[in-house]
């Protein structure tokens, strides 16, 4: 089955590759993502296959049913872009002035688009039902969530969730692998510093809400190196301050932003809690007040070991042992698969993209040489999990 589906994923490759690059072209923002939508039912509807879609979410499930029962899996990939100026001179580069898929998720689309048309011609030979979603909204607030709470998946009982991400850091034809802790937890922050404004000649008759800014910043840091185990990884980044509008004025406010990246259930309460009571007794010990939100967003991505070690195995087959990297250590960028892993058995793998620009980059384009190992491993993973 394995060569069949190499075969079929070769024959694919240069629809899939056109695929892509017009979903490159044409790049839309999380819950705007109308025309990408428009764009996979109008891709799948030759395939006479069962499309789910909903009137609020940009989402698309399509259902393939095998010729007998069996079990159920699914399938993931998203489809939104990045607000990012994209600096190429691609031929496909972006039409979207301020948007671009900088993150791969046009690869990660067109790869389960040709997966879908591989295992519409296996159809017949499939004992199962294989669910592949294309979800909006990863980049922001977190499409998947929605999805889940949707009723776009109700009827099935899904005994594994897989997923892939393009990774420029690996070569084009691998695949990498993670076992436990892949992708960490995201907390966004804002911090208001309040002082007492005043001209910046006389700083006695004033509260210095600069000043107490930077130590703030500094003082954070100490939550890493000092309130965490150290293998537990964590980041505490500030990357916003605003205040001041004069070079002779103490201002009343100032105004920081950033995130808190971790990887523990334990670890994040714990330095979500202190970094509050940490900003709140700064401020208060230089005589200002601190007002501290702290917005929970998406869990740690946590790979089932089991569902690694059918990667793993898939894996080796597909593109060799020897193409199937463990990674060494976890990201801490975040991920909304998570909720999916959160429900349901599952694996998110890292599909090798190299040699290409960083993720988030404004040169970042995905490696078209990835697609037809993207959509073997997905085609395999599903039908080889309906086999066991």
């Amino acid at each position: 089955m394995h060569h069949r589906i190499r075969n079929l994923a070769h024959e694919y490759l240069p629809a899939i590759t056109a695929a892509r690059r017009h979903l490159h072209q044409h790049p839309e923002l999380s819950w705007q993502e109308k025309e990408t939508a428009a764009f996979i039912r109008k891709f799948l509807a030759p395939l006479n296959i069962e499309l789910r879609t909903t009137d609020n979410l940009y989402a698309t499930v399509a259902i393939i049913r095998g010729v007998k029962p069996g079990p159920t899996v699914g399938l993931r990939a998203d489809i939104d872009a990045l607000p990012i100026t994209e600096k190429s001179e691609l031929p496909y580069r972006s039409q979207n002035l301020g948007c671009m898929h900088a993150c791969g998720h046009d690869g990660h689309t067109a790869t389960l688009l040709g997966t879908i048309k591989i295992l519409a011609e296996l159809r017949h030979e499939l004992h199962g039902n294989i669910i592949c979603v294309f979800q909006p909204a990863e980049e922001h607030n977190g499409g998947g969530r929605a999805l889940l709470a949707s009723n776009l998946l109700d009827g099935f009982e899904i005994g594994a969730f897989f997923a892939l991400h393009a990774w420029p850091y690996l070569p084009a034809g691998t695949i990498g692998i993670k076992r436990g802790a892949m992708m960490s937890a995201i907390d966004d922050f804002e911090v208001v510093i309040h002082g007492k404004a005043g001209h910046a000649a006389h700083p006695l008759a004033a509260v210095d809400p600069v000043l107490i800014s930077a130590h703030v910043i500094t003082a954070v840091q100490s939550l890493v190196t000092r309130e965490r185990h150290g293998a537990d990884p964590a980041v505490i980044s500030v990357t916003m301050v605003h205040g001041g509008t004069a070079d002779n004025v103490i201002p009343a406010e100032v105004r920081l932003g950033g995130t808190i990246r971790t990887l523990q259930a334990e670890t994040r309460e714990r330095l979500n809690r202190r970094f509050t009571e940490l900003v709140e007794g700064v401020a208060q010990s230089f005589g200002g007040r601190a007002e501290v939100k702290i917005d929970s967003g998406y869990p740690a991505l946590v790979n089932d070991d089991r569902m690694v070690d059918f990667v793993e195995k898939i894996g080796s087959e597909v593109v060799g042992s020897s193409k199937v990297v463990e990674l060494k250590e976890p990201s801490m960028g975040g991920e909304d698969f998570a909720y999916y892993l959160q429900k349901y058995p599952g694996a998110m793998f890292r599909l090798g993209i190299g040699p290409a620009s960083a993720l988030h980059s404004d040169t970042f384009d995905f490696n078209d040489e990835a697609l037809e190992t993207g959509m073997a491993m997905m085609a395999s993973l599903a039908v080889k999990f309906l086999e066991q």
